[in-house]
């Protein structure tokens, strides 16, 4: 689903999939269940609560198994990947 200039007050809004461009979000609980990547461009958020669901939070929780289960390589690994993370889109 396309948004464009819309704004969402006080709803839960699951962005798998869907598009957002000049959007405002107010009070939103906003949600990734792991689906298709989402595409956010000049988009405002106004206290809204990040959440990660089902594959998402399942995917985030295995990153944190690996950094406190695999010692130093497991750290090390969940650091690297941060780093790319931080790394300016192309």
């Amino acid at each position: 689903m396309d948004f464009k200039g819309a704004t969402m007050s006080d709803s839960r809004e699951v962005i798998d999939g869907n598009e957002y461009v000049d959007c405002r979000f107010e009070r939103c609980d906003i949600v990734y269940c792991g689906g298709e990547i989402p595409s956010i461009v000049g988009c405002t958020f106004d206290d809204c609560q990040w959440h990660f669901e089902d594959a998402a939070e399942r995917t985030l929780a295995f990153l944190h198994h690996l950094y406190h289960g695999l010692g130093d390589e497991g750290r090390e690994m969940i650091e690297r990947t941060i780093e790319l993370i931080r790394q300016p889109a192309e």
